[in-house]
């Protein structure tokens, strides 16, 4: 049963591949932001995939991140992620990420429980 509290972490290193330079978001060989919202929805999921009804999944509907500070490639991370708000069908989570303890990244995000095959089906119409 989906209830504020569910959670979830894992540890990520940043590779030459999650740059701001290799991503096209800047020009510097840094963690870049794209990479950083991937990694805490990641863990959204992640924190109610044990929780949802067969069938189900959860879709991103909106992202509010701060970027504090950067992280080179080698650096090793802690994604973490906290539901805090269950609504209905509306989720609301807080999301953090830090290298060796210090705050990289953290915010919010809210994502919807969808049926998969509906959803899919509906995305797949064109008028």
């Amino acid at each position: 049963m989906l209830e504020p509290g569910l959670s979830a972490e894992f540890a990520v290193d940043v590779t030459p591949r999650d740059t701001a330079a290799s991503l096209g978001s800047g020009e510097v060989e840094v963690l870049g932001t794209p990479r950083v919202v991937a990694l805490v929805e990641e863990a959204t999921v992640r924190a109610v995939a044990g929780a949802l009804e067969p069938g189900q999944t959860t879709v991103g509907t909106e992202v509010v991140l701060r970027h504090r500070r950067p992280s080179v490639p080698g650096a090793g991370l802690i994604v973490a992620a906290r539901l805090d708000e269950v609504d209905g069908i509306r989720l609301a989570f807080s999301v953090t990420v830090h290298e060796d303890g210090v705050l990289v990244a953290d915010g919010t995000i809210r994502r919807a429980i969808v049926d998969r095959a509906a959803f899919l089906s509906q995305a797949e119409k064109r008028d």
